[in-house]
């Protein structure tokens, strides 16, 4: 059998980027017999009726956010194409692959939620292309980057006692990522305010009215580039202003002995210990202690004038390492002068039967006095009262012997009852 083949060659039109297509057709003829062993159907489109895929522009919404949410990627313009199959977008991350690759996703729009375990922002890039279809074409990868910004993070400062109305100094914040600020509350109790936008804790003036300490607890919460990290906290106690309990003003006569002095404070919390002042040591006080308590003496004036000391006591307040100086209490103590005085007879020459009469002269103390005269050695002494400076005292009972009479000054009370001879 003679077969005869006949060649027929069709050029195709290019279609965009398809390469020329040339189909061949094998036909064999048989003098004998035309039978078809097999046949092939191949469809030739026109290429003006197919459209290619095309590259498209992305975005991402949103393009920065917080490490543990998600953004969505989406593309634009660009087409598929026609044709079946038809062709779809394929989302990569990091890398445009060259063979076959793992997508994150495919289709117009994706979700995807990647992490920053850092400090720091760091940037993640997907790409995208439209694959397959009907003349298995692959577009060129179109980039999108986004930014995944780390958990804001601040370390909370040490615990911090201050005085009350001390001025407090700005303390300085530690954290994470670079231009995080901070928010801060809880504090107003204590002086503090609320405030945000911080890049520290400010300078602000502790206060604290009442007798004992004042703790706030303070939260400071972390925020940079949009989002919020976890608060963390710390305490600022203020202490009270300690108070002394104010003393008595203390009036003595020379020579008295006056007891032991006490100080107290009503604030509570915390350890009050006292130092105080004495601006004239001579009244029998030291010059200055440390002790809650002036021990007893003996109250000393040499003068015939008051001696006056001032007593400054200042209440000292301890608690959680702060030490803080209260409102000072003054007091006075006052140290009166010893009475004295002479006696003079007006006349020293009597006839017998004659009062005798003592000019009495006051040389200490504040009169009137009550005075005793001694009357030639005997007892009892004879009593006299509202006994002024230069006044003439008339001798009870006269003498009635002859001879030379003594009168002694035994005993001076003056108005303010201090005495002479001093009585402790």
């Amino acid at each position: 059998m003679r077969k005869k083949m006949n060649k027929k060659m069709y050029k195709l039109q290019q279609w965009a980027a398809v390469p020329l297509l040339v189909l061949c057709s094998l036909l064999w003829s048989s003098k004998e017999s035309a039978a078809q062993i097999s046949t092939a159907t191949v469809t030739v489109h026109d290429s003006s009726s197919i459209t290619l895929p095309s590259a498209a522009t992305t975005a991402a919404s949103p393009a920065s956010f917080c490490t543990g949410t998600s953004t969505t990627l989406s593309v634009s313009g660009g087409r598929l194409g026609s044709g079946t199959p038809a062709a779809q977008w394929v989302w990569y991350a990091d890398a445009c692959p060259t063979g076959a690759a793992t997508p994150v996703g495919t289709g117009a729009s994706i979700t995807v939620s990647p992490t920053n375990a850092g400090t720091q922002p760091i940037t993640k890039t997907y790409y995208v292309r439209a694959e397959g279809g009907f003349c298995n074409i692959n577009t060129a990868c179109v980039p999108v980057t986004v930014t995944i910004n780390p958990v804001p993070v601040v370390t909370a400062p040490a615990n911090q006692v201050y005085c009350a109305n001390a001025v407090a100094p700005a303390t300085s914040l530690s954290g994470t990522p670079t231009g995080v600020t901070y928010a801060i509350s809880g504090g107003a109790s204590v002086g503090l305010a609320n405030a945000s936008g911080l890049t520290q804790i400010p300078s602000f003036t502790a206060l604290n009215t009442t007798s004992a300490p004042v703790t706030a607890t303070v939260t400071i919460t972390p925020s940079a580039n949009g989002c919020t990290g976890t608060p963390v906290t710390y305490t600022i106690t203020v202490n009270p202003k300690a108070t002394v309990v104010a003393t008595a003003d203390i009036t003595k006569c020379n020579g008295n002995v006056v007891p032991a002095i006490s100080f107290t404070s009503t604030t509570t919390g915390g350890t009050v210990t006292y130092s105080w002042t004495n601006d004239n040591p001579s009244v029998g006080i030291a010059a200055s202690g440390t002790t809650s308590t002036i021990p007893s003496f003996t109250a000393t004036n040499t003068n015939c004038t008051n001696a006056v000391a001032n007593i400054i006591v200042t209440p000292i307040y301890t608690n959680g390492g702060s030490t803080c100086n209260g409102t000072p209490d003054t007091f006075v103590v006052t140290v009166r002068p010893t009475p004295n005085a002479t006696l003079a007879a007006i006349d020293p020459a009597l006839c017998q039967g004659t009062a005798v009469q003592l000019k009495y002269t006051a040389t200490c103390g504040t009169g009137p006095f009550a005075i005793e005269i001694r009357q030639d050695g005997a007892t009892p002494f004879q009593n006299y009262t509202g006994v002024t400076n230069g006044s003439n005292i008339t001798v009870t009972p006269t003498p009635t012997s002859q001879g030379t009479h003594t009168y002694d000054l035994m005993k001076i009370t003056d108005a303010n009852g201090c005495s002479n001879p001093v009585t402790p």
